[in-house]
């Protein structure tokens, strides 16, 4: 690890921090060519990537392929190895390469042009933050936040974006993908009648765990959880934000905007049972404790989610999202009822004017990079911002009245939730173990 891990970062100090970053950035933007993110025409654009997993080398390919012009000038992880690998996969020069809790920070200081987000999501407010304020254009990976104090981060963060002419794109590919786009055409313009009901799901197999073993073994407990981040509600959302959220998109896509009633239901029926043969026999697992009776080390998050959406018009939807043994049944679709027809949303409707897509498209990871790519080319940049914020936030909202076994409305929601999951400063040292969501008891805030 570099010595910036040394250095603690909170959500509500670091916006006190981001003026001054951004006019430094500014300033030395002068001595270059042009400003950074001031693209125009044919100009080769400079990418750096914040988050060098597999997402982020995945969405730096993603992004090389939508345009002969793009570099990946700068590169950054939390863990130095990573930003290192990721750096020779990229010939990126070392002076470009940044690792820690405020490497981000120094990488926003480059010459890059657009900066790809993927970061585990709760880092993502506040990054995101950083780069508007530092003029640069972004792509951001979903979820957007792990609260809906985040979420208005990210909004107010949106609007900023667009007043300083900056792309915003977001990884919801299927908003991007042309046959999910021309059914949505035909959705929108009345080919199914008046929208009176529908279903989402992500039920699929089980994920990851990430043990304290190789170059994490000499970790603090909180790093190793950033490193194992999925299992934890304040780095991850929980699945229903992290994967689920593509299909409630669509739903909202449907729609126009998102539900106004959430209810939901959900639990942690078998993800202990998969994780603790990984972990018993682990000197980590006494030493890491308990919080509410529960195994530290096994994280906090549900593996199954059920909730009725309600929307404007009255329509209520079903979403169900899930993580089980891999021989259960698995779904990842949506569907939407009309009066006059039925559709899958991604290719095909039937009932009065059915439809079948049969047209040429993109893979739709690589499509998204495209459009945002001869957006900000063109002058006319892209800004996803606030949608994404939106379907975030209903699939948090879910998250939320699963947790509690509370209903609430997206008003509510949106406006008055105060929950605010984030830790006060991230940095080398005690793992944060909140306990499992216990509904009825835990508080909704």
């Amino acid at each position: 690890m570099t010595d910036n891990n040394q250095n603690s970062i909170s959500r509500r100090n670091f916006f006190q921090r981001s003026v001054p970053v951004a006019t430094g950035v500014a300033l030395a933007g002068m001595a270059t060519r042009r400003a950074p993110g001031a693209v125009q025409g044919s100009d080769r654009i400079r990418v750096g990537i914040i988050g060098c997993g597999g997402r982020g080398t995945g969405a730096g390919q993603n992004c090389l392929a939508a345009d002969k012009g793009v570099e990946i000038y700068a590169v950054m992880d939390l863990f130095k190895s990573q930003a290192e690998a990721a750096a020779k996969k990229f010939n990126v020069a070392g002076d470009r390469v940044f690792s820690g809790f405020d490497g981000y920070l120094q990488l926003l200081k480059t010459e890059v042009d657009l900066v790809i987000l993927t970061t585990p999501p709760g880092f993502r407010p506040a990054q995101f933050k950083a780069a508007i304020d530092a003029g640069k254009h972004v792509f951001m990976e979903k979820p957007i936040a792990v609260d809906p104090v985040g979420c208005r981060q990210v909004i107010e963060a949106s609007k900023l974006a667009k007043e300083k002419k900056l792309a915003v794109v977001a990884g919801t590919q299927r908003r991007h993908q042309a046959s999910y786009i021309e059914v949505m055409k035909r959705i929108h313009g009345g080919d199914i009648g008046e929208l009176v009901g529908g279903q989402c799901y992500w039920n699929g197999g089980g994920i990851w765990f990430r043990k304290k073993e190789g170059f994490t073994a000499g970790l603090s407990d909180l790093e190793w959880q950033c490193y194992n981040w999925y299992h934890w509600d304040w780095l991850s959302g929980d699945q229903v934000c992290e994967q689920h959220i593509h299909n409630i998109d669509v739903l909202n896509w449907c729609f126009n905007g998102p539900p106004k009633k959430i209810m939901a239901m959900g639990g942690r029926a078998n993800r202990d049972a998969d994780i603790l043969p990984l972990v018993k026999d682990s000197p980590d697992f006494k030493r890491m404790g308990e919080t509410n009776g529960h195994p530290n080390i096994l994280g906090n998050i549900y593996d199954h989610t059920a909730a009725e959406l309600e929307y404007a018009n009255g329509a209520r939807v079903m979403s169900m999202g899930r993580h089980a043994p891999n021989k259960s049944a698995q779904r990842v679709a949506e569907r939407i009822v009309g009066t006059k027809g039925v559709s899958n949303c991604a290719d095909t409707i039937t009932g009065e004017k059915p439809y079948s897509f049969s047209g040429q498209q993109k893979e739709p990871m690589v499509q998204e990079h495209i459009d945002l790519i001869a957006s900000i080319r063109s002058g006319s940049p892209l800004n996803e911002g606030i949608r994404v914020a939106e379907s975030t936030l209903t699939a948090i909202g879910i998250r939320m009245s699963a947790y509690t076994g509370r209903e609430f409305s997206w008003e509510w929601l949106l406006n008055s939730s105060k929950l605010d999951i984030w830790p006060k400063e991230i940095k080398p040292g005690p793992g944060i173990f909140p306990a499992v969501a216990i509904p009825g008891t835990t508080p909704l805030i």
